[in-house]
């Protein structure tokens, strides 16, 4: 059966009483505010959310790569054993952020706060933020109140992002088989902007037709040192009208991910990660229109090894595409189809040399194509083809149970060392609740 336990308390903050599974009044209390502290967090940083359901700005990207973006996402992201130790967090905030080759940053953060109120009812806070190819608005972290059945492996969540302008609300509900974070399967339909229609006295801007999200997500373990993560998130065809009552933006969306690992011993373990999303949006205003159609996907395999007691040397192959085909009505240079990918070789090697202390090199190695087709004959391609090598040096500091990481890194530019050696900089922050 369904079992909500909610004891009652009123007392001062100096008092210490047990309730709910042994913990005490006090205790219960910080962990609480922790949670109110990090909601806030959430509401001060910036950055840009990941690939996911349309954010609200009904127009198109404009897109910018340099030939090294995808030599320099693949430096700043996280060490692929930081990466999988990560899959099993549920309270915790990472970020990090590293300058492209151009006047972008590549961003990412995430944040998991996970806290149970009594033994059958947990509430999460979730938020996941990625910018490499757009600038979008930021979104609103995640909540969840999940119902965990006493007697057998199931779960019901009421999901939502409260807003303060009501039209801007989004609620959902979620079902759970086995227990997040392993060995679970976990299905989530969303709906964004709920009351838009009903609730929007701001401006004349409506849904034609209303968004949806649907999510499912898992996590198993195979035995034999084999585990898998994956999640695929469809986001159904929205048409918006905006202000003007003319214009119409259209939008259709779907995400997905897997990461599949087989520890061999307790020094090594092989990884395969393959992620990617398609976008399809256009805006229709009347005498002008504009499509776009973005894809991008990504494979890295990967080996991580344990040479010494501390020390962890990674070596992997990895290969982005990135897609991108525009359609205007004006034609010529406003309608073409455009490819940027990078095949590179890299390694890492991480060694702790002072307590709280490590330094980290990296070397990424890659060819990296880029090009435009355009329709109209008339306008001349643009292909071109370049090899791209990085060198990144890094100092870490970290403490003393390694829960929390602070990175400072530096990087050289191989294949312009003449004339720009200097390549940008990156800072990571880990830190486990």
């Amino acid at each position: 059966m369904w079992q909500i336990y909610t004891p009652f308390f009123y007392m001062c903050p100096s008092q210490s009483v047990n309730v709910a599974g042994g913990m005490t009044l006090h205790a219960l209390r910080e962990k609480s505010i922790r949670i109110v502290l990090a909601a806030l967090l959430l509401n001060s940083v910036v950055f840009d959310t990941r690939a996911a359901g349309w954010d609200g700005d009904p127009s198109l990207e404009d897109i910018t790569f340099s030939f090294e973006s995808f030599i320099d996402m693949n430096a700043y992201q996280f060490r692929r054993a930081d990466e999988i130790r990560w899959i099993d967090v549920e309270n915790g905030y990472r970020a990090t952020g590293g300058s492209f080759d151009h006047n972008l940053l590549y961003m990412f953060s995430d944040l998991r706060v996970k806290q149970a109120i009594t033994p059958n009812v947990v509430a999460r806070v979730m938020w996941e933020e990625e910018e490499f190819y757009e600038r979008r608005e930021q979104q609103r972290p995640l909540l969840e109140i999940e119902l965990r059945h006493s007697d057998y492996p199931v779960s019901v969540s009421l999901l939502g992002r409260p807003a303060y302008a009501k039209r801007d609300a989004d609620l959902g509900l979620g079902l759970t088989l086995g227990e997040r974070p392993r060995n679970y399967l976990r299905v989530a339909a969303l709906a964004p902007d709920l009351f838009y229609n009903m609730k929007n006295v701001q401006d004349e801007s409506s849904y034609r037709t209303e968004p949806g999200q649907w999510l499912v997500e898992g996590a198993y373990d195979w035995g034999n040192g084999f585990r898998m993560n994956f999640q695929w998130e469809q986001n159904r065809p929205l048409e918006f009208v905006l202000d003007d009552e003319v214009s119409v933006f259209a939008f259709e969306n779907r995400n997905y991910s897997l990461t599949v690992t087989r520890r061999l011993d307790e020094a090594q373990t092989l990884g395969l990660r393959t992620r990617g999303f398609a976008t399809e949006q256009s805006i229709d205003e009347g005498s002008e229109w504009r499509s776009q159609d973005i894809r991008y996907a990504s494979v890295d395999a990967f080996r991580i090894a344990l040479p010494g007691e501390n020390d962890e040397w990674t070596v992997g192959l990895r290969y982005d595409e990135f897609r991108n085909n525009e359609r205007a009505a004006a034609g010529g240079r406003m309608s073409f189809d455009f490819l940027y990918t990078t095949l590179q070789a890299y390694t890492t090697y991480y060694h702790p040399f002072r307590p709280h202390q490590a330094w980290e090199l990296g070397l990424f190695v890659g060819n990296a194509t880029r090009g435009s087709d355009y329709i109209d004959a008339s306008v001349p391609d643009t292909h071109a083809n370049q090899i791209e090598g990085k060198l990144t040096t890094a100092w870490e500091l970290f403490s003393a149970n390694r829960a929390s990481t602070l990175t400072f890194a530096l990087s050289w530019n191989l294949d312009e060392l003449d004339s720009d050696a200097v390549d940008g900089g990156m800072i990571r922050l880990q830190t486990l609740f």
